[in-house]
This record gives structure tokens, C-alpha cells and sequence, in this order.
């Protein structure tokens, strides 16, 4: 029988442990039942999750229910951690997501369920903590009608809702000819197409509800065996390390087999698989092979990463192809050292915690000479002081997070780099071009081979994008640029190894300083949800703050303004929005980009950036004249180049 995976999905204290727990110990998986405010779940295993009592990490255990296998992924609620909650996205056939019924639909909440829809999850609603006092189990249901926009089904499903979702179980409605089998055939067969939203109600707390939950899992999701045979193809979608040290790959199998001895090649890297664990929070067993629908942790791997997938390409296991997740962090902080710990320590350790998590971003600025990392906010910043104490005994201390910047051209800008010391040789000239919004930067060439051979061709792609290229506004790292390779020329004895790496990054630069270069920000996409007598204050609001909306869409007695805005300025929004409203608003912000920044001369000014007294990156030429080498400053560059010049 094939192994079903499934998340679990929420707003922080919505109740996801809890459930996760009575699950476990509902089907045996576990023998006792344990309790997030007694650090004694089987999940949230971790010694920071406990001490908090909250999930920082996914955390997994394998279940069985009716002659189903499943694996349960626990997903961390707070949107610090919304990063992770999306790479467990890719390992899921399904998703549960909670809503707590006292409090209703939070915006974090729609923001999972969106993540869910464009990860192509199918989703089912449980409204939890119905057991409350304060509960309103059919106000949260009519919330989650108005803000999730979905075909929401509450179970025991009546069979006239689901004859609006299926065709073909219509027609056996319309006739009287159905039975429940064909019901429930047809619920699934909706739900899986992401076309209904099964609802059921209960609390985590008491147990209320958890037996129909996994009643409707074993209906909804598919059967099917498990066919091992064919290509290999497997979704990375966590890595960790134990607490041995080992690294652990996370795979969900999607096709083919895997097993111990089983080997992979990354260019020019042959590896093993040592182990496949199967887990259950901390704790793990060791079995034979994985097959499709396993959720496994595969040891002895050291290159895959989160969003890699694993197949075979050329007759031989590798990575061959890689998904891009849309939860990304806007703010970076500046890491110190406690006295006595050495930087490069320190940055070791961090990027460690980078190979667990791609989005921390770490590097080293040489400009200003500090350590940054990118997070989403201040709760993950106090998370990662603590990872560093406890996991690595190294102290340190993080700067308030603060805008990450970029720096882009508006017009298309010639660059011209030459390299010629004594006894070396290499000049390119380069086109910079404006590129679309999240491009990044990409490379091209029109430069024939009979001018300039294939394989220096090769060395200048290569350069172009081995390091993070700065503007000249404000030092900030270059992005949604395509560079064009025009003209080049190698010397037939002089030309060495990093000759044209030298030129290619002059090249780049002296085609900045002269350029139309554009300040970028990040920007939000917001979606606010306040009482309707708080629209008009918060339609004033937001153009004082750069930003933009669409027209207010009423919600029942509350309304819904969706719009678009700078970080800089929206970044403490949802603070004062819950002030004004005494807490009956809500906001919910996720990353949307880049675009012109709204207040790029005052940043440029407070930055106060010398793109001319840049050492780590010059913009001027080194030529050769009577044996000895000078240097000519960008402005005058063009005029010394020895390819001819094209019509720019």
C-alpha cells in the first residue's frame, strides 16, 4: 500500500502539536499522550521548541490507520518560520489546516491555505478548539467561505454539494441512482483536484473529532500500490544534521527505489547513500530501502539541498531540476561575535545553519566589513542566537534586521574591462541591459568564436556569475541585469588563469559607473482584515506609506483591503494596526519582489556609498606600456580598448 503524507497547517497556537499528538497516540504511534505546556510531545522534539512551546522545525512520525500508511509533517505556525512550513509543501499528497474556532481566520492562515493551492495541495479545514467557551465554530466557518473562496464542504458531506463539484456523480444524483460509495468516490476525486475543501470541527485538546479526521483522510487521498519500478525521482525538501553531526537529506519518493550502497554523482562528486531513516520526531529506524510515498532521511549525501529533485539524468543519479519557493526574507541582520570567538568561527557555524536553511543567505560584506544574514524577523533572529549557543557553544549577538537593498539599470550601458599587467592578458567588453522585475542577472553572447574562442567564452559566463556584483549607488547587490557579451580578446602566450575574471568584473563595473543606475526595494503584498468602521483609517494610511490598494471588498461587517507597499515602511504596520483596532485587525505581509525605491535619495544620502573608493571592486583598466603596467580610471577606459568598438 502506497505511504500517504500529510501536513499539518496553522497560525501559531492554533493547536498543530496538539493535534499531531492526539493522531499519534489515537493509532498507537505513540503510547502516551503528550502535551505542548508539559515539553513532552512526540513532536517539537527539539530542546528550543520545548523550552518556547512553540515549532520552529518540521518534525515528522510515521502512522497507520484502517490499513493506511501515513507520515505526518508537523509544521511550524509563527510567520518567522513561514519558510519552512512551505518546503514541507513539496513532500505533501495533502494538507490539514487549522483554524481556530474562537478566534476565526487569521491572515497567516490564508496565506498557508494560498501556499497550499500553489503547491497544488489539496486542503482540509478543521476548525479546532470548538470546545472553548468563546467557540463559534459557524461564524469561523462563514469567515473561512468569504476569505478562503474555496468549494468548503462540512463533513458528513451532503450529497447535493457534492453533486455541484462533480459532473458525473450529477447526473446519479439527478436520476436517484447513487449510493454513499459514489458520494464519497466523487467528494475525493473533488478534493484531490483541489476543487473541495472538506470541513470538519472538534479540539485537538479533547480528542473531539480527531476519528472523523482520519475517517476523511482515508476516504479523500488515493489508493495505490506502490510501483518501485522505473527512473528515480525524489523532492528534497529538509536537510538537518543529527546530533551526531551527520547531515540528513529529507526526500519524499515520488518514483523508483532507493536503497543503502545506492550511488549519486554531482559534476565531478561521486557519493553513497549510507542510511534511509525512517522518523518519528527525534527519534528514528534505519530500514532497507525507500519506495514511492516514503518520506525518508537519506545520510551520506553532502550536495542536495532543499528544492533539489533527484532523478536520473545521463544513465547516472543526480540532481535534475530545482523548485523555487515563494517565501522570501526581506530583512537582514548584522551578526557579532562575543569576544573570545573568532569571525570565521562564527561564520562556519551559520553556514551550517544556511544548509538547513538556504533562505538565512549568509555572507560576509567586505564593505562593511560585517557578517549578515537574512531573516524574517525578530523571532527567527532569537532563534538563531540560540541555535548558535546551543548547538555550536558560540555566543553572539544580532543587529535589529534591517531592508536589504538592490541596485538595477534603467537603460541599456556599454562596459569595457581590460587586464594587462606584465605578462598577462585579457580585455571584454560587455553590454549591460535592463532585465525583468526577479530575473536576476543572466548572461549572453554575441561575440562570434572566430574572434574569441569558445572556451574564454565560458570563462567570462563563468565570472559574470561567480560573485555578487555591486552598484554604485549604494553598494548594494546588482540584480535584473543581462549582460551581453560583445567583443573580447585573448593573448596567444600572455593570457592566464584569471585574467578574464579580472577583466569581466572591471568590465561590469566601468559599465555601471557610467550607467542609469535604479535603486530597488523589497516590497510587500499585503491583505488587511478590520472591522469596517476601520477601512477608512487604514485606506488614509497606506498611501502615507508609499503604498497602494485595490478597491475594499466587504466581508460580512468586516473589511478586506488588499494592496502592495514598501518593506521599509509597512514593516511595523501590523503592529499598529492591532493598536488602533484593539485588536480586531489583523494583516497578513509576504514578500512580492523588488521595484523602484520610494525614497532612493535619502537612502543613497544616509548610505553615503564611494563606488570610486570601492577597492574590493574597481572600475578602472590595467594596460601595459613599455613593460610595465598602468592604470587608466573608468572614465577614460573605452579609449584604450583593442577590440573594435560596435555601434553601441
Amino acid at each position: 500500500m502506497r505511504n500517504r503524507t500529510i501536513g499539518i497547517l496553522a497560525h501559531v497556537d492554533a493547536g498543530k502539536t496538539t493535534l499531531s499528538e492526539q493522531i499519534l497516540y489515537r493509532t498507537g504511534a505513540v503510547r502516551a499522550l503528550g502535551r505542548v505546556d508539559h515539553g513532552d510531545t512526540a513532536l517539537d522534539a527539539a530542546e528550543i521548541e520545548r523550552a518556547r512551546g512553540i515549532t520552529v522545525f518540521c518534525d515528522q512520525a510515521a502512522f497507520e490507520h484502517n490499513g493506511h500508511r501515513y507520515t505526518l509533517i508537523d509544521t511550524p505556525g509563527h510567520v518567522d518560520f513561514s519558510a519552512e512550513a512551505e518546503r514541507a509543501l513539496a513532500a505533501l499528497d495533502a494538507a490539514v489546516l487549522l483554524v481556530d474556532a474562537s478566534g476565526g481566520v487569521r491572515p497567516h492562515a490564508v496565506m498557508l491555505w494560498r501556499l497550499a493551492q500553489k503547491w497544488n495541495v489539496p486542503v482540509i479545514l478543521f476548525l479546532n478548539k470548538c470546545d472553548l467557551p468563546n467557540a463559534d465554530p459557524a461564524h469561523a466557518l462563514d469567515q473561512a467561505r468569504l476569505r478562503l473562496k474555496a468549494g468548503l464542504v462540512p463533513m458528513p458531506a451532503d450529497p447535493e454539494q457534492v453533486a455541484e463539484l462533480d459532473e458525473g456523480f450529477l447526473e446519479k444524483y439527478l436520476s436517484g441512482d447513487f449510493d454513499e460509495g459514489d458520494c464519497a468516490r466523487a467528494l475525493s476525486r473533488a478534493f484531490q483536484a483541489g476543487e473541495a475543501v472538506p470541513v470538519l470541527k472538534g479540539s485537538a485538546m479533547t480528542g473531539e473529532g480527531v476519528e472523523m479526521l482520519l475517517d476523511a483522510l482515508d476516504s479523500l487521498l488515493p489508493d495505490g500500490e506502490r510501483a518501485p519500478d522505473g527512473p528515480l525521482d525524489a523532492r528534497v525538501y529538509k536537510v538537518r544534521r543529527d546530533p551526531k553531526g551527520k547531515r540528513v537529506v529529507y526526500v519524499r519518493m515520488l518514483a523508483g527505489r532507493l536503497a543503502p550502497r545506492d550511488g549519486f554523482v554531482f559534476g565531478d562528486q561521486a557519493e553513497k547513500i549510507h542510511e534511509i531513516r525512517v522518523y518519528r520526531g527525534g527519534r528514528y529506524e534505519i530500514v532497507g530501502e525507500a519506495l514511492p510515498g516514503d518520506a525518508v532521511g537519506l545520510t551520506g549525501l553532502s550536495v542536495p539541498r532543499c528544492g533539489d529533485r533527484l532523478g536520473v539524468k545521463d544513465g547516472v543519479r543526480t540532481v535534475v531540476g530545482r523548485s523555487e519557493f515563494e517565501t522570501r526574507p526581506a530583512l537582514a541582520a548584522r551578526v557579532t561575535p562575543a569576544e573570545g570567538v573568532q569571525e570565521s568561527v562564527l561564520m562556519e557555524a551559520l553556514k551550517l545553519l544556511e544548509d538547513e536553511d538556504p533562505q538565512l543567505g549568509v555572507r560576509y560584506d567586505p564593505l562593511s566589513r560585517e557578517l549578515l544574514v537574512q531573516v524574517m524577523g525578530p523571532v527567527q533572529l532569537e532563534i538563531l542566537e540560540e541555535l548558535l549557543r546551543t548547538r555550536y557553544g558560540i555566543q553572539a549577538c544580532f543587529s535589529p534586521p534591517r531592508v536589504l537593498y538592490r541596485e538595477t539599470l534603467s537603460a541599456p550601458s556599454m562596459g569595457y574591462g581590460h587586464y594587462e599587467p606584465l605578462r598577462h592578458y585579457a580585455e571584454v567588453n560587455l553590454r549591460l541591459e535592463p532585465a525583468p522585475r526577479g530575473s536576476g542577472i543572466s548572461f549572453a553572447s554575441e561575440c562570434h568564436v572566430d574572434h574569441l574562442a569558445a572556451n574564454y567564452q565560458n570563462l567570462i559566463r563563468t565570472h559574470v556569475f561567480e560573485r555578487v556584483h555591486r552598484g554604485v549607488l549604494t553598494g548594494a547587490e546588482l540584480t535584473d541585469v543581462r549582460v551581453v557579451l560583445t567583443a573580447g580578446r585573448a593573448h596567444l602566450k600572455h593570457t592566464e588563469g584569471g585574467d578574464f575574471r579580472e577583466a569581466t568584473y572591471r568590465a561590469i563595473r566601468q559599465g555601471l559607473m557610467q550607467a542609469q543606475n535604479v535603486l530597488l526595494e523589497p516590497f510587500y503584498r499585503f491583505e488587511i482584515v478590520v472591522p469596517s468602521e476601520f477601512a477608512g483609517r487604514v485606506m488614509a494610511d497606506i498611501p502615507v506609506l508609499a503604498g497602494e490598494f485595490d478597491a475594499p471588498e466587504m466581508l460580512g461587517g468586516d473589511a478586506r483591503i488588499c494592496g502592495r507597499g514598501p518593506v521599509a515602511t509597512f514593516a511595523d504596520y501590523g503592529i499598529a494596526l492591532r493598536a488602533f483596532t484593539h485588536g480586531e485587525g489583523s494583516a497578513v505581509f509576504r514578500m512580492d519582489g523588488y521595484d523602484v525605491c520610494h525614497d532612493a535619495q535619502e537612502v543613497i544620502a544616509r548610505t553615503g556609498y564611494d563606488p570610486d573608493g570601492d577597492l574590493e571592486q574597481p572600475a578602472s583598466s590595467v594596460f601595459c606600456s613599455h613593460g610595465a603596467g598602468f592604470t587608466v580610471p573608468w572614465s577614460e577606459a573605452e579609449g584604450y580598448m583593442h577590440c573594435p568598438k560596435l555601434m553601441k
